[in-house]
C-alpha cells in the first residue's frame, strides 16, 4: 500500500464527515430562518432547498462513518493480520472523544441557557440528567429532544458503542453473515414501527432508536472491511481506478436523487419518518458506494471530496454538530431579531441571519475544539491537567521576580 492512497483513503472519510455536518447545520439553520440558499447563476430561479429541507439525512451518514472508523481497525486485523484493538484503548479513545464536550454542552447550556430547551416538566430535573449521563435520554419522548435538542443522535451512538465490539468479534468470524443480520434486524425492526404508525405509536420517536439504525452501521462496517480489500490488491486497484471513479460519482448522484425524492413529497404526513423507514438501507448503500468510489478514484474527482474545506469541517465536526442550533437560537433571540413578531417572515431578515449564525457557529465550535477537545485527544486528561498546573506555576514563578523564576528552571534540568 502506498502512503498516498493510505492518506486518499483518511482525506475521502473525513470529506465525507464534513459533508454530513454540513447537511445537518444546513437543515436548522434552513428550520429557523426559511431562507433559501439559490444555486448561482440560475438567477434564484433553481435553488438548493432540496438539499437543505433534507440535510437532517446528515445524521444518517454521521452513523455510517462512525461504524466505518469503528470497524477499520478490526478490517486490517481480518485482511492483514494487524494486532486486534484492545478494549481498553477502545473505550478510552470513545469515552475522550465524546464525554468531556458532550458535558461542557450540558452544564454551559444549564448554567447560562437554561429556558433555551426547557427540561422535562413531568419526570423532573434530576432524572432528566440523569438519563442524559448515561446516554438514555434519547429512549423516551420527554428527554429525547430535553436540554439540546441534538443530542439525541448521541444517545444512539453510545449505544452503538456498547454492542460493538460484540458485533466486530462476529464481523471477523463471519463478516457477510454478520452484515445480513444486521441488515435484517434493521429493516425487520422499522417494518414493525410503520405497522404501528396509523395507531398512536409515535412512529418518528421508535423509528430513531438503535436498532434502526443497524443497516447503516452495517453498510460502515462492510465498507472498511471492502476497502482494506481493495487497498489490498495494488496495482489492480490503479486499473480499475476509471471504473471506481463511475461508482461514486453514481452513488453520490444516487445520493442527491434521494435528498430530491424526499424534497418532493415532504409535505406528506410523517413524510420524513416514512420516507427514512423504507429507504435508509437504500440510503446507506449509496454512502458505502460513494466511500469506495471516491477513495480509489481519479485525483480530481476524489478532490471534490477530500479537500480542505471539508476536511476543517470535519475536524470541528462534532462541536459544529453539538452547538451550531443553540448558536441560532441565541443569535434569533438575542443578536440579530427580526422585524416581525415571526422571524421567518421577515424576508430581508432570513439571509443575514442565516450568515450571522453560520458564521458564528463555525467560529464557536472552532473555539472549542482547538481549545478544549483536541488538547485532551493529544494528551489525556493528565497530560492537560500538567500542563495547565504547570502553566499556573510558571506564572506564579514569572510574578515573583528573576531568582524565583531562574530557579524552577535549574532545578529541571537535575531531576
Amino acid at each position: 500500500m502506498s502512503r498516498r492512497k493510505a492518506a486518499a483513503h483518511v482525506e475521502v472519510v473525513d470529506g465525507l464527515r464534513g459533508i454530513a455536518v454540513l447537511l445537518v447545520v444546513l437543515f436548522h439553520l434552513y428550520l429557523l430562518s426559511f431562507w433559501v440558499i439559490p444555486i448561482p447563476g440560475t438567477g434564484g430561479s433553481h435553488t438548493f432547498e432540496f438539499i437543505q429541507s433534507c440535510g437532517n439525512l446528515g445524521v444518517e451518514l454521521f452513523f455510517f462513518l462512525s461504524a466505518f472508523c469503528l470497524f477499520y481497525p478490526h478490517a486490517k486485523v481480518m485482511v492483514n493480520g494487524a494486532p486486534v484493538p484492545t478494549m481498553r484503548h477502545y473505550t478510552y479513545r470513545r469515552a475522550i472523544k465524546i464525554l468531556p464536550s458532550y458535558w461542557l454542552c450540558i452544564i454551559l447550556i444549564l448554567l447560562f441557557l437554561p429556558d433555551l430547551y426547557p427540561i422535562s416538566s413531568r419526570i423532573g430535573t434530576p432524572k432528566d440528567l440523569l438519563l442524559h449521563f448515561f446516554f438514555l435520554h434519547n429512549l423516551f419522548p420527554d428527554t429525547r429532544s430535553s436540554i439540546n435538542l441534538v443530542l439525541w443522535s448521541l444517545g444512539v451512538e453510545v449505544q452503538f458503542y456498547v454492542v460493538f465490539p460484540l458485533l466486530a468479534r462476529a464481523f471477523r468470524w463471519k463478516p457477510w453473515l454478520t452484515f445480513a443480520g444486521m441488515l435484517a434486524v434493521a429493516i425487520g425492526y422499522r417494518t414493525w414501527v410503520r405497522q404501528h404508525s396509523l395507531t398512536g405509536f409515535d412512529v418518528d420517536h421508535w423509528n430513531n432508536q438503535l436498532p434502526a439504525f443497524f443497516d447503516l452501521f452495517a453498510f460502515g462496517m462492510l465498507t472498511a472491511y471492502l476497502l482494506v480489500w481493495v487497498r489490498n490488491r495494488g496495482a489492480a486497484t490503479v486499473a480499475l481506478r476509471t471504473l471506481f471513479t463511475v461508482i461514486g460519482v453514481a452513488s453520490f448522484a444516487l445520493m442527491l436523487y434521494g435528498f430530491d425524492w424526499l424534497y418532493d413529497n415532504r409535505f406528506a404526513e410523517n413524510a420524513g419518518t416514512l420516507w427514512r423507514s423504507e429507504n435508509r438501507q437504500w440510503l446507506a448503500a449509496t454512502f458505502a458506494g460513494i466511500t469506495l468510489g471516491f477513495t480509489f478514484a481519479a485525483t480530481p474527482i476524489r478532490r471534490l471530496i477530500a479537500n480542505p474545506v471539508l476536511t476543517f469541517l470535519s475536524v470541528i465536526s462534532y462541536n459544529l454538530y453539538l452547538w451550531h442550533q443553540i448558536v441560532g437560537l441565541v443569535v434569533r433571540d438575542h443578536i440579530y431579531r427580526a422585524s416581525t413578531p415571526t422571524p421567518t417572515d421577515d424576508a430581508h431578515w432570513r439571509m443575514p441571519y442565516f450568515c450571522i449564525s453560520f458564521g458564528l457557529s463555525i467560529l464557536t465550535a472552532t473555539v472549542i475544539t482547538y481549545g478544549f477537545e483536541r488538547p485532551l485527544l493529544n494528551r489525556g486528561v493528565r497530560g492537560v491537567y500538567r500542563q495547565v498546573r504547570e502553566f499556573f506555576t510558571s506564572s506564579r514563578g514569572a510574578a515573583a521576580g528573576p531568582i524565583e523564576e531562574l530557579q524552577p528552571a535549574a532545578a529541571s534540568d537535575f531531576p
